[in-house]
């Protein structure tokens, strides 16, 4: 059993096609083929049922996955000590981090990139749902994000700040001299928010949802740049963190009245049990000290 033959494997059970897999791969199709069929050979066994072009994993092949699996990451983890025996010279540093924490990232990379230099970062902006499947699926080396109820115990989380929600408006908006405003009140404004998948969102959703309103969010979207554009028109309304929301001073921030605290947690997850890389662990430690600087 060759560690090839397991990666290979794995592919084809993510895609479900060997054409799809072997391009993926860059192999032939041929040699994909030839490869899982001596991982059959010598385990005795189908790992997959071949319907014309289609394959379908098979219930043997779905139980030997999670091992395939593991090993793959074992073997990429004992390839990473060996690299980092030598020092954080070189290398890549995988982030996947929510729109909302892209200053808090932007400010770490200028500090780490300065003192790591040869060290490539690649970071990816997406949901904070989508973060947590990257990391779960070893896509990625730790994740920012704001934290969700019901949050797997497959990560190790790290607390970074803790920012409030608050309604924000442009200079220009009607409601901009507010000092605070009511959760009702706030129901019946023109709202702009976050994509469904943004820890924030959830938590604004779960606002409502508690005291019995439904907010009037006419606009759905995944980048808090463009957020703050559509805010300039002086008609729409938010609700982000303050952490999200810095540098924009044409942007007002209003407390919004509420019994519960509109609390958001932003954290550095890392997944359970794998390795981290030196130049991770280097990385979240300057995070954490920019962290305790720029947010207010």
């Amino acid at each position: 059993m060759e560690l090839r033959q397991l990666r290979y494997f794995s592919k084809a059970c993510e895609l479900q096609n060997f054409s799809e897999a072997a391009k993926v791969l860059y192999i032939s199709q041929s040699t994909l083929s030839q490869q899982i069929k001596q991982l059959e050979e010598e385990l005795d066994v189908l790992l997959f049922d071949r319907i014309g072009k289609r394959v379908v994993t098979t219930e043997a092949g779905l139980a030997f996955l999670p091992y395939a699996l593991k090993t793959i990451q074992e073997a990429e983890s004992g390839r990473q000590v060996i690299k980092d025996l030598k020092g954080i010279e070189a290398g890549t540093l995988l982030i996947g981090v929510t729109h909302s924490m892209s200053r808090l990232l932007t400010t770490a990379l200028q500090q780490f990139t300065k003192r790591y230099p040869k060290i490539m970062v690649k970071a990816t902006f997406v949901t904070s749902e989508e973060a947590m499947s990257m990391l779960e699926a070893d896509q990625i080396d730790m994740a920012l994000s704001f934290k969700t109820e019901g949050l797997s115990n497959n990560f190790e989380t790290h607390p970074l700040f803790y920012s409030r929600l608050c309604f924000m408006v442009h200079k220009s908006h009607p409601m901009a001299d507010l000092s605070s405003i009511t959760l009702k009140r706030l129901s019946r404004t023109p709202l702009v928010l976050p994509d469904i998948g943004f820890a924030t969102r959830k938590k604004v959703d779960e606002m409502f949802r508690d005291n019995g309103l439904n907010p009037k969010v006419g606009v759905e979207m995944n980048d808090v740049h463009a957020i703050v554009q559509m805010l300039e028109s002086g008609y729409w309304g938010t609700v982000l963190t303050q952490a999200a929301i810095q540098e924009e001073p044409d942007i007002v921030e209003i407390p919004i009245i509420s019994s519960e605290q509109l609390i958001s947690r932003g954290y550095l997850f890392w997944s359970q049990g794998t390795y981290r890389k030196k130049s991770a662990l280097a990385f979240a430690d300057i995070l954490r000290k920019v962290a305790e600087i720029i947010i207010p």
